[in-house]
């Protein structure tokens, strides 16, 4: 009962997210796409690597790749106490959905940030692993 009433109030966040997109017009809706196209791409991905039974190779955002979806996302400002899984983050819904895709799925969504030798460059990447040997 607990998962469908979370579902519920996830989809109901997208809506709110996908209402708010529109406001903004054009770009609004166009920075929502990319960001769910980006999510969607690494569900695909991920699916297919574990059921491939290759190793989950981590996403990056930043640092050359995905660098579109970094600046929508505004990764440049997250912080340790703040990113895409923050409540307050305006993409939040979408991060909701990739998590409650990964409870589903038995896994556990990662999302570490890494930064170069000199200290110029950061970016984050995203990855999955077994909910089950983490218990």
């Amino acid at each position: 009962m607990l998962h469908i009433t979370e579902t519920c109030a996830k989809a109901d966040c997208m809506k709110d997210l996908e209402r708010e997109a529109s406001l903004n017009g054009p770009c609004g809706e166009r920075d929502l796409r990319q960001v769910q196209e980006f999510f969607d791409t690494v569900r695909t991905e991920f699916t297919t690597r574990i059921l491939a039974g290759a190793e989950v190779v981590p996403v990056r955002l930043g640092a050359g790749q995905n660098n579109t979806v970094a600046l929508i996302l505004q990764t440049f400002r997250w912080a340790p106490d703040y990113d895409i899984r923050n409540p307050t983050h305006p993409y939040n819904a979408v991060w909701k959905v990739f998590d409650t895709w990964c409870t589903d799925n038995e896994l556990a969504p990662v999302l570490r940030k890494f930064h170069d030798d000199r200290g110029k460059e950061h970016w984050y990447e995203l990855s999955v692993h077994s909910a089950i040997n983490a218990r």
